[in-house]
């Protein structure tokens, strides 16, 4: 664990880093300074730290010091390297696997609640004349957690410790400290995307700060659907009933945060159950969507979502033309692909459209919507301008919110994760590359600002 204080190396002739806080939650800003150097002196300040895949991540930034021979990440200009301009927290999002193949590289994997390292190195004229370490914490001191299992007479707890999920697991529940014993607290149900599963960092560093979190899987994890196929809302009303009973819960102060597919769950699940008080949704859709997949033996698109045995309305994603327009530049000119062209097509339907918009002036609280601009995924600002004409529309009760940035892409997580993935490969798409849009400096500041007001935006209506 790296103090504040300053960590010399006695062959560094009094350089060294000044870390504040040397230990720091993952979504929390951190001053770095280097001291001892010469006046106007250059050196290159080098970051690196690991992934849950594995893979090493590393940024680094050239500087020149002030006339006191000090370097001030959060005030000084960076000339050269991952990132150029003054960002404090730039050595953090600009880092890129080392590893990397290809243009396309996988976006950062957080897949647990343990803590990671990051190293710090100074070179000066190419040799590493200091270093230090800082940890980066995903779980308050005092924290509390239990799992949530499927079985067959319903759901079923374990206090565990461990980091990991097992076999059978479906939900964490994350209580900040203290909450043994002290008045209920809100809480927010964190919903992933469309890659399944678990948001188990995301839900923990929300609960840091004074939230009981669920981080709860609806796919992709047994024995849930392994795809993104017929998932029941009941499912949702069933998580909400175990939540309240839970005596560490006010029942009356509920929240739901959902990224992508799972704002759309957020909010077709807010639209029909009273018990949700307030939704943030992260790049969220204005209509619930089919499955992506076809029945066999009928042909018929394959519904999402599910409500009371019933499907849900939905607009058919109109794939196949999608694939033939897509071939040539993806095949002949090696570009991305874009999503946000066959969901843009898909809401020109609009008799499908008016069938599958979601009710959102059915829920009964406030709504954040966060969208980027440059969303190459699906047309998530176009959607939320569609969700908050049809609030307008119906004479809304409730504070509706819209952050929106306009150079912003589709991967907008919590702050300080590496953001230099652009995109990625999929092997159903025989290893094409899709587009995420955005800019890595533009996400990074989105993640910041959208992270800090879902934050005040749920503390202000939970």
């Amino acid at each position: 664990m790296l103090p504040a204080a300053a960590l010399a190396d006695p062959n560094s002739a009094g350089i060294h880093f000044e870390v504040s806080p040397g230990s720091a939650f993952a979504d929390e800003d951190v001053r770095i300074t280097l001291r001892g150097l010469k006046p106007h002196q250059t050196v290159t300040i080098r970051a690196a730290t690991g992934d849950d895949a594995q893979r090493r991540w590393a940024s680094q930034a050239k500087f020149s010091a002030d006339s006191a021979g000090q370097v001030d990440v959060a005030t000084q200009e960076s000339l050269g390297g991952n990132y150029r301009g003054i960002s404090a927290m730039g050595l953090f999002w600009s880092m890129r696997p080392v590893d990397a193949r290809g243009t396309t590289q996988p976006a950062f994997a957080k897949v647990d609640t343990s803590p990671h390292w990051v190293t710090l190195e100074a070179d000066i004229k190419g040799e590493m004349v200091i270093s230090a370490q800082m940890e980066r914490a995903f779980i308050a001191q005092g924290s509390a957690n239990r799992d949530i299992y499927i079985r067959d007479d319903g759901l079923e707890t374990a206090d565990r410790t461990s980091s990991r999920t097992s076999t059978g697991q479906v939900a964490r529940l994350f209580l900040p400290p203290g909450a043994a014993g002290a008045s209920p607290h809100p809480a927010v149900i964190v919903l992933n995307g469309s890659g399944g599963g678990f948001d188990l960092d995301k839900a923990a560093l929300l609960s840091r700060h004074g939230f009981a979190t669920l981080a709860l899987a609806f796919f992709g994890v047994p024995p849930l659907p392994t795809w993104l196929h017929q998932i029941p809302l009941d499912y949702i009303e069933a998580a909400l009933a175990w939540l309240a009973a839970q005596p560490e819960i006010d029942a009356e102060r509920i929240g739901v945060l959902g990224v992508s597919r799972g704002a759309e769950l957020a909010l077709l699940s807010a639209s029909r159950l009273s018990q949700i008080r307030a939704v943030v949704a992260y790049s969220p859709s204005s209509v619930a969507w089919d499955s992506g997949g076809r029945d066999k033996q009928s042909g018929q698109s394959i519904p999402a979502w599910t409500w009371r045995g019933e499907q849900v309305p939905f607009v058919p994603m109109p794939l196949r033309g999608f694939k033939w327009r897509s071939a040539f530049p993806v095949l002949a000119l090696r570009r991305p692909i874009m999503f946000r062209n066959m969901f843009r097509a898909g809401l020109r339907a609009r008799a499908p459209v008016d069938r599958a918009e979601i009710p959102v002036e059915n829920v009964r609280g406030p709504i954040l919507l966060i969208s980027g601009g440059d969303d190459h995924v699906w047309p998530a600002a176009a959607m939320c301008e569609a969700i908050e004409e049809r609030l307008k529309r119906h004479g809304f009760a409730y504070a509706v919110e819209h952050a929106h940035y306009p150079r912003a892409g589709h991967m907008l997580r919590y702050p300080h994760l590496p953001t230099t993935s652009r995109g990625a490969a999929h092997p159903s798409l025989r290893s094409a590359r899709f587009s995420y849009g955005g800019t890595a400096a533009a996400d990074a500041e989105a993640q910041a600002d959208s992270w800090r007001r879902s934050i005040s935006f749920l503390k202000r209506h939970l």
